[in-house]
């Protein structure tokens, strides 16, 4: 009895050896999940570029309207010209994670990131302590806008600058203000 089932156990192995059903599903199983989480970081990275390229774009548009001096004719408050960059963003980014500031220079060489900022991170120096200063004809003018991305791969924490999963996608614009017309 005993040699019995040893014979047909053996036979069951080998059986099983020699199939071949399913492998691709085994295969799969040990390829997939890595392979879906390739494919969601590089999406991520990708929609991530695009918007720091949007935030630019957006930044350049309203940059040029200090620049000119329409911004100061109109009397904008940083509220609006918040407002005015969020106009020109994509529909996937908030405005609740736009930070902006305007701020007048002495000479370009003055020009350097606000605290908090320098070290990749938007705090409260950012938030709290940004300025609105659109300056008036021929004043240096440099203009920072930063966005709070938040990642939403998970484990691809290389990407991300502040504690957690957050990246600070930032965007700027340097001049010299246009002999443009007071108010």
């Amino acid at each position: 009895m005993g040699r019995l089932i040893r014979i047909r156990r053996n036979g069951f192995i080998k059986r099983f050896k020699k199939e071949e059903d399913g492998a691709t599903a085994v295969e799969f199983a040990f390829v997939g999940a890595p392979f879906i989480w390739m494919l969601m970081a590089i999406f991520e990275t990708g929609l991530m570029l695009f918007a720091e390229y949007v935030v630019e774009d957006g930044t350049a548009q309203a940059a040029r309207m200090i620049r000119t001096g329409q911004v100061q004719n109109q009397g904008m408050s940083q509220a609006d010209f918040k407002n005015l960059v969020c106009g020109n963003l994509a529909s996937f980014l908030s405005c609740d994670k736009l930070y902006v500031d305007v701020r007048t220079e002495d000479a370009f060489g003055d020009i350097s990131a606000p605290p908090g900022v320098a070290d990749g991170q938007i705090s409260n120096d950012v938030s709290n302590n940004s300025q609105f200063d659109p300056g008036e004809p021929m004043q240096i003018v440099s203009v920072r806008v930063y966005y709070d991305w938040e990642l939403f791969t998970p484990g691809i924490t290389k990407l991300a600058q502040v504690a957690g999963t957050r990246r600070v996608l930032t965007a700027g614009a340097a001049f010299r203000n246009e002999p443009f017309a007071g108010n």
